[in-house]
């Protein structure tokens, strides 16, 4: 079933209570940010989410990460709520109207390993749909990083500087040596047309959802194709990257992109709700508007079937 777009509930909001949420989760990423980038390289508590060692791992800094980030939310939001990566699993509290949606590390994998691509990644949604936004990533500047933010209808930013997509070509076809991220499976199980064959641009699987949206509203890669993955992994980058000029695709159930708006439709302020969003997974495809197009135009399935097989591989 294609989401429906922002429901007119979300025009209720005024832009000064919207300009208050985005600088909390400003506030809460670059602090976040800051103690992560505080542990990096060091000897960390390391465990597993799941039975297969290696795989889904989580550290002592993300739970910290976290808990840092829900008190900042308590402290300046005290009447939302906060659905994050390290919730424990048995917990499902009602949604509430504004829920932050956190991964307080995304690519934990790359962060044990010393490598510097993850984020910090923090995003509001009002009735699940994401109206602000803050991303954190490393960087080799004088700061150490790079801090993105967002609210709807104000723009994509980082610092005083306007963020833009990268344009596409006058065909919406991916420009060669420019860099793309494409998951390393993919080409196993969707055929791609003839007009996109070879051309997909310079391909890079970084192992972090987050930073290569990031990336993606910074006109740094042309188009990503990220997943499949949690409402953590898109909920700030889906809101980065259209306020940067960009657009949102999710692959549906019948193996076919579709504009993607968030989790707003049938939301309720119940626990059925805050589950759907937390068990929610999802293949996403963003970028400049015409090579989103051309991209979701040029790729299908091999089969249906294949879609449930590819969402099997991630649970």
């Amino acid at each position: 079933m294609t989401e429906s777009p922002p429901q007119d509930q979300q025009r209720t909001i005024s832009d000064s209570v919207l300009e208050q949420v985005e600088q909390s989760v400003i506030r809460a990423a670059q602090e976040a940010g800051a103690f992560v980038a505080s542990r990096f390289g060091r000897i960390l508590e390391i465990s597993n989410k799941g039975d297969k060692p290696g795989k889904d791992l989580v550290t002592d800094v993300d739970i910290a990460s976290q808990q840092l980030i829900a008190g900042i939310m308590a402290e300046t939001c005290p009447d939302h709520m906060l659905l994050g990566e390290e919730d424990p699993p048995e917990e499902e509290p009602a949604a509430a109207d504004w829920l932050w949606v956190v991964d307080p590390i995304d690519g934990t994998t790359n962060f044990v390993n010393s490598s510097l691509i993850f984020a910090v990644s923090v995003a509001a949604l009002y009735r699940g749909v994401p109206v602000a936004a803050a991303m954190w990533i490393p960087w080799s500047n004088d700061d150490g990083y790079l801090l993105m933010h967002a609210r709807r209808g104000h723009g994509t930013w980082i610092s005083d500087s306007k963020m833009n997509v990268r344009p596409a070509s006058d065909t919406g076809a991916p420009v060669a040596g420019a860099h793309s991220a494409v998951p390393r499976w993919f080409r196993r199980v969707f055929a791609i047309e003839k007009p996109l064959e070879g051309n997909l641009g310079e391909i890079r699987d970084g192992g972090s959802s987050c930073y290569e949206q990031f990336m993606v509203a910074r006109g740094t890669m042309q188009y990503s194709i990220t997943g499949f993955a949690y409402s953590w992994d898109f909920a700030a980058g889906s809101l980065l990257t259209k306020e940067a000029g960009g657009k949102v695709l999710r692959l549906g159930n019948k193996g076919r992109f579709e504009e993607f708006h968030g989790w707003g439709r049938n939301y309720a302020n119940d626990s059925a709700t805050y589950h759907r969003i937390r068990k929610w997974r999802g293949l996403v495809l963003s970028g400049a508007p015409e090579t989103v197009d051309f991209i979701a135009a040029n790729v299908k399935p091999e089969a249906h079937s294949l879609i449930y097989k590819i969402k099997s591989w991630f649970s």
